[in-house]
């Protein structure tokens, strides 16, 4: 009897154990739910099954999102970012990881292949910056407590016919990094960075007013770490990748800001009503 009930008991607690880790495994591969879509917008899973992208779904790791030409969709992630998906665009929520803190363990991975977003970032990244990126074919771009926007322009993109192709990104607010395998430069507000090629070191630019409009100037950060709450004044090339292409430590000068955004309402660039 007693080998009956020690044999039930030790059942129990392996049934117990591994819903805890079939729960836990569920709600980390969660990337975010959907606030908003508009037009023709697609969710591919990592099987590679494909369906149309509702309100309210759920937004997994590993998953693809593609817009069609006129079409947008708006993600709430679940660590409190948003980011939206501008027309013609293709992005991979490549890894997700979230336990409700900075522990970490954390991890916000993408990859935009076209097109453009406007990301709002959350908890992950404010301590540990390595924890949130996005992939481009051209670069890779990392935050610091940031409200930024990106494009990558495509041979097959009508973008083509007003911007040169590669990944170009804009802040709004905070500052984020573009690296390549030549080296890494500092986006500030109001500033656009470009990275044409990989094998190219990317650069700062004029605000392209075909894929950005200018915003008015930010307020130091809410959140996140005090020393970061500052904005700088002047972005430092970063050439520890590679000791070419630029002098170290050689300042690049704030683009100037051209007009404030008043009143605008329509536009590929226009803020979406979350934000």
């Amino acid at each position: 009897m007693n080998t009956a009930n020690d044999t039930i008991l030790i059942l129990g607690v392996i049934l117990t154990v591994c819903l805890m880790f079939l729960s836990r495994g569920a709600h980390a591969g969660i990337a975010g739910h959907v606030l908003f879509v508009n037009g023709n917008v697609q969710i591919t899973n990592s099987a590679s099954q494909m369906r149309a992208l509702q309100k309210g779904d759920v937004v997994n790791e590993t998953d693809t999102i593609t817009t069609s030409k006129g079409s947008t969709a708006q993600i709430k992630m679940r660590d409190g970012g948003y980011i939206v998906i501008r027309p013609d665009s293709q992005l991979k929520f490549d890894s997700f990881i979230f336990s409700g803190e900075e522990d970490g363990s954390e991890r916000s991975f993408f990859s935009l292949l076209k097109g453009g977003i406007r990301a709002i970032t959350g908890l992950i990244g404010q301590r540990n910056k390595k924890s949130y990126r996005i992939t481009t074919p051209e670069s890779t771009i990392g935050i610091r407590g940031t409200d930024h926007e990106t494009f990558v322009v495509t041979a097959d993109s009508p973008l083509a016919a007003v911007a040169p192709l590669g990944t170009y990104n804009k802040v709004n607010r905070g500052e984020t990094t573009i690296t390549t395998k030549k080296g890494v430069i500092s986006v500030l507000p109001n500033q656009m960075g470009f990275a044409g090629d990989a094998n190219q070191m990317p650069q700062l630019q004029p605000i392209n007013l075909n894929l950005f409009t200018i915003t008015p100037a930010p307020s130091p950060q809410a959140n996140g770490d005090k020393k970061e709450a500052n904005v700088r004044d002047d972005a430092v090339v970063d050439n520890a990748v590679q000791e070419q292409d630029v002098v170290p430590g050689n300042p690049v000068q704030r683009n100037p800001v051209q007009a404030p955004i008043t009143g605008r309402t329509g536009g590929p660039t226009s803020p979406p009503l979350i934000f």
